[in-house]
C-alpha cells in the first residue's frame, strides 16, 4: 500500500469530482491520504473532510508562512485545536521566495515566530510537524535548534541543497519527495544521496504533477509515478520503495494510531 503524505484535497479544483479522485486513489493502492491545512479556512476544511471520509483521510492543521503576520490569531488557532483529531501540525514553516533579493522588514521575523509557535504546539502534544521551506533553510534550522527539543517531522517537497538535506537528517527529519523529482536532474542527484529510510512520498496535489501529467491537475493516484521515479533513482524494486516509504509514513504520522490505517 501507499500513503500520500501531503495532498490538498480540499482545494477548489477538486470540488467537481472529489469523491471520484478519492475512489481512484484507493484503486491505485493509496491506503491513506494526509490532508494538511495551509491556513485558517483550509485547516477547518481538512478536519471536515476527514470527518466525512475517515476511511481514507487524515487531517493536519497549520498556517502557511505567508499567513505568518497574524501571529496573535495563530496562537488562538493552535489553542483551538484538538490534538487527537489530527496526525500532524502544518503545513507551516518559512518561505522567503517572495523576499529574494530585497529586504522586507519584519516579515521574516513574523514567519520565524509563527513557525516556532507551531513547533511548540507539536512538541507539547507529541505530534510531527509538516514543514514548508523555500529559500530559507538557514533560518529554518536556527528556529529548530532554538527549541527545547527537536520535533519529529518532515520537510515537505524538499528543495534544498545536499548540505540542507544532511542537516535535516542530523536533526531526525524526514524528506518529502514530490512529482518535481521527474522534472530534471539537479534535484534527483541530491535526493540520490539520501537514505530510503528517511524518505516520504507525497503528491502535493493539485500541484506538481509528475511527468507525463505536468501542466495538468495532480491527483493522489499519481503517487505511483513518483514511486517509479524514486525506484529508478535508487536502483531498487518499486515494491521495496512502496514498503519502505509506507513504513516511514507510519512511523512518523501513526506511531500509536495503527487503527487509522487498517
Amino acid at each position: 500500500m501507499f500513503i500520500d503524505t501531503h495532498c490538498h484535497l480540499t482545494d477548489a479544483r477538486f470540488d467537481p469530482d472529489r469523491d471520484t479522485v478519492i475512489a481512484n486513489a484507493k484503486k491505485a493502492g493509496i491506503k491513506r491520504i494526509i490532508v494538511p491545512g495551509a491556513g485558517f479556512a483550509s485547516s477547518a476544511d481538512a478536519l471536515s473532510l476527514a470527518q466525512s471520509r475517515p476511511d481514507v483521510i487524515s487531517p493536519a492543521c497549520g498556517i502557511h508562512p505567508y499567513e505568518a503576520a497574524r501571529n496573535g490569531s495563530i496562537e488562538q488557532f493552535l489553542a483551538s485545536l484538538h490534538p487527537k483529531q489530527i496526525v500532524a501540525v502544518g503545513e507551516c514553516g518559512l518561505d522567503y521566495h517572495l523576499y529574494k533579493g530585497f529586504d522586507v522588514p519584519g516579515k521574516k521575523d513574523d514567519q520565524k515566530q509563527a513557525f516556532y509557535l507551531h513547533c511548540q504546539f507539536a512538541l507539547k502534544h507529541n505530534l510531527p510537524v509538516i514543514i514548508h521551506c523555500r529559500d530559507a533553510f538557514s533560518d529554518l534550522f536556527d528556529v529548530l535548534d532554538a527549541l527545547p527539543l527537536m520535533p519529529r517531522g518532515v520537510i515537505h517537497c524538499f528543495s534544498g541543497t545536499r548540505e540542507d538535506g544532511e542537516k535535516a537528517l542530523t536533526r531526525g527529519l524526514y524528506i518529502g519527495i514530490d512529482g518535481n523529482i521527474t522534472y530534471g536532474n539537479k534535484l534527483r542527484e541530491i535526493i540520490r544521496t539520501l537514505p530510503v529510510s528517511r524518505i516520504l512520498l507525497e503528491t502535493d496535489s493539485p500541484y506538481l504533477p509528475p511527468v507525463p501529467h505536468r501542466g495538468k491537475r495532480n491527483e493522489p493516484k499519481y503517487i505511483r509515478l513518483i514511486a517509479d521515479s524514486v525506484s529508478g533513482l535508487f536502483g531498487l524494486p518499486k515494491k521495496t520503495i512502496e514498503q519502505e516509504t509506507t513504513k516511514n509514513a507510519l512511523a512518523i504520522f501513526f506511531p500509536n494510531r495503527s487503527e487509522m490505517i487498517q
